[in-house]
């Protein structure tokens, strides 16, 4: 199976995420900072929510170099945004979102709360990843994620991000063969 996740995990046979709240995986890379997330590919990562922190009403997002869209806090990102790319080795803060209408890299195609509780882990995240993201990606794609040209990644809780409520497991999909324009809901490939 292929996956990947939020601090953001590329192919790993499984999928990857980013959303709502805050999410990330468990490893332990942290990009210094309570706002931040992980990506990597395969296995989980950790990210770090940006509890608190809003930009003040004067600043607007940074543009990003390249790409069409707005910086945003990785936990304003949610269901039906279409992002650039991020490094999934590291912890990430911010992504850039892009109309969808424009070449982007990756979509977020759902988002699921993961049980409160201890932090659960890489592990734990990647098996809700298999379970959760993988059974709604035939909905969002229009067929089975084992079939499909298609991929996954995800964003999952830091160990950080869950001591401040970061419950969130947000799925992208995205072609290998890179950047698109559309969205990818329907395109059954």
């Amino acid at each position: 199976m292929r996956i990947t996740i939020r601090t953001a995990v590329t192919a790993l046979a499984a999928v990857a995420a980013l959303s709502l709240s805050a999410c990330g995986d468990d490893s332990s890379d942290d990009a210094g900072g309570d706002s931040t997330a992980t990506t990597e590919e395969t296995p989980a990562e950790d990210e770090t929510p940006a509890e608190d922190e809003t930009p003040a009403e004067d600043e607007t997002p940074a543009e990003d170099e390249g790409a069409g869209g707005e910086t945003q806090d990785v936990f304003d990102v949610g269901l039906g945004d279409c992002i650039s790319d991020f490094n999934a080795e590291e912890q990430i803060s911010e992504l850039t979102v892009i109309p969808c209408e424009e070449e982007h890299d990756q979509e977020v195609f759902a988002v699921f709360e993961v049980p409160d509780g201890d932090f659960p882990g890489s592990e734990t995240f990647q098996s809700q990843v298999e379970t959760d993201c993988v059974g709604e990606f035939a909905t969002f794609v229009g067929m089975d994620y084992q079939e499909s040209a298609l991929d996954i990644q995800w964003l999952e809780p830091t160990e950080e991000s869950w001591a401040q409520g970061d419950r969130e497991l947000v799925c992208t999909v995205f072609d290998p063969a890179g950047p698109v324009t559309g969205t990818l809901e329907g395109a059954g490939r």
